[in-house]
């Protein structure tokens, strides 16, 4: 399909380039906060990733992970213990990005406003709201616990296994139906309309009228993003241009094809991701 000027004027574009950019310089504000509240120097911040895991660690928990979610998904019917699982991830999220902003008992009172308002009002608005800033603080703690090399080789190693799981065996679509059966949405939410981001989530699903962005097309990047910061504020800063840039080479090729289908988002968001680190060493 040839790419037109329509197909980025338009405000599901607007709005899923707004909330993915906005994740990535979100969590360079996180990661500064929290790194001011440690009283750590940029150059300190460094040596957290010695007492973090390694690559490989991180891989093989990575695996170990992903088969527990396939075989919850599979075996067991009751989606009680995804959303337990889900719940507690961003109940994290929330209280490190809380702890980044705000001091006790500030934090609290914005942590139980977010999770309040999640739970009442159950919308798509709020749903991302609560998503970007959960997903920008988990990216965080990874960030200041690995060097960036280490990143750039579990990136690599992501980037492999998301073309495999979607277009070879095909599990990650599988694991992602399954979990929008239980109503657990591992991601943005994208309307096509500004009316729509106050629709319920429980009236969303692949067949309506919304887009997804799953959680590490946002993560992920932001890892690297963060990670960056004990080279310089400027490499975190072209890092997260660059993957924005990528972010946009990835939404050209989800529009331009033939039949909409799903698609693995993080080889070109890392691509553009892995640039814009490496043009931070030569500007």
């Amino acid at each position: 399909m040839k790419i037109t000027w329509k197909h980025f004027f338009n405000f599901s574009f607007f709005l899923e380039l707004f909330l993915f950019a906005f994740t990535m310089f979100l969590s360079i504000g996180v990661a500064v906060n929290l790194i001011n509240k440690s009283a750590l120097s940029t150059s300190q911040v460094g040596q957290v990733a010695q007492s973090g895991f390694s690559a490989i660690e991180f891989i093989f928990l990575f695996i170990i992970a992903t088969l527990v979610l396939i075989l919850l998904l599979k075996y067991f019917k009751q989606p009680w213990i995804v959303k337990a699982l889900f719940y507690l991830a961003i109940f994290e999220g929330l209280w490190f990005f809380s702890h980044a902003y705000f001091t006790w008992p500030e934090m609290l009172y914005v942590l139980a406003f977010l999770l309040i308002s999640w739970f009442v009002y159950r919308n798509i608005f709020i749903h991302n709201i609560v998503i970007i800033l959960a997903i920008s603080a988990i990216a965080v703690i990874f960030g200041l616990n690995f060097d960036p090399s280490a990143v750039i080789i579990i990136l690599l190693f992501l980037t492999i296994y998301d073309f495999w799981a979607v277009y070879k065996t095909k599990h990650m679509v599988k694991m992602f139906q399954g979990l929008v059966k239980s109503r657990v949405y591992f991601s943005l939410i994208i309307p096509h309309s500004f009316k729509g981001l106050f629709n319920k989530t429980r009236d969303v699903s692949p067949s309506t009228q919304f887009m997804f962005l799953g959680t590490g097309d946002l993560a992920l990047p932001a890892i690297l993003v963060t990670s960056s910061l004990k080279i310089s504020i400027y490499s975190s800063f072209y890092t997260a241009l660059g993957a924005i840039a990528g972010f946009i080479f990835l939404y050209v090729l989800f529009v331009t094809q033939e039949q909409r289908a799903p698609m693995p988002g993080l080889p070109p968001i890392i691509l553009g991701t892995l640039i814009g680190y490496l043009i931070s060493f030569i500007i």
